[in-house]
């Protein structure tokens, strides 16, 4: 509740519209979206289906727009459901799978969509560990595997090079859906730090780590921590 002044000196009580908190979740395959009320009760949930594509074996992609049109639809319906107003939700996190590869240009709109399904990259990550397993290791706690976002990035670079050449942005698949929601290109410390690019305990990026990927270029098109 909350007291309102009025000009003759008296006072109302009006009640104050209830606040919430939404939870976004953006799968491999579902994006969902959870309506919470701030005690952490469940309000509504809504979640739709999407589809990926497989342009060569191994290969599993995602169009990125087609992603965002599901999440504005899921969170749409989120609201719908619950029955309230749009400004009641104070704060929204979003969440994803880790790893993967998702590539927007210097508008930001979307280049590629690596979903961490894919395995065209299974060759490349052994050639990297047998090159360079126990360096990286030492820096990053981790060594080449497939789905690892600078494995893909190093695939991308070496077989698509004018893709690679477009790319000013290299982040994952919930940080399209916040870049989406606040215009900000930005990921978390422990997503980018679990996808093997940064310097730990440090969890900063590290010049030596994207070298010892061949990745001396791709220092500009990182997301900020």
């Amino acid at each position: 509740m909350a007291r309102v002044a009025t000009k003759h000196g008296t006072s109302i009580i009006v009640a104050e519209l209830e606040k919430y908190l939404m939870g976004l979740d953006a799968g491999n395959t579902v994006i969902k979206t959870v309506l919470f009320d701030l005690k952490g009760n469940q309000v509504a949930i809504s979640a739709l289906d999407g589809s990926s594509r497989s342009p060569a074996p191994g290969h599993v992609e995602r169009d990125l727009n087609e992603l965002w049109t599901n999440a504005q639809s899921a969170i749409r319906d989120c609201i719908t459901k619950a029955g309230i107003a749009p400004d009641q939700i104070i704060g929204l996190g979003c969440a994803g799978h880790r790893n993967g590869l998702y590539l927007l240009d210097t508008a930001g709109e979307p280049l590629l969509g690596i979903q961490s399904l894919d395995t065209r990259a299974a060759g490349l990550a052994a050639e990297l560990a047998e090159r360079n397993r126990d360096a990286l290791h030492g820096i990053c706690l981790q060594k080449p595997w497939p789905l690892q976002t600078p494995t893909l990035l190093v695939w991308v670079k070496r077989n698509r090079p004018e893709t690679y050449a477009k790319a000013a942005t290299a982040f994952l698949r919930k940080d399209f859906i916040t870049y989406r929601l606040t215009g900000e290109l930005v990921s978390d410390l422990s997503d980018m730090s679990g996808c093997g690019f940064t310097r730990m305990p440090d969890c900063l990026y590290d010049a030596e780590l994207l070298g010892l990927y061949r990745l001396f270029d791709a220092a500009d098109i990182l997301p900020k921590l």
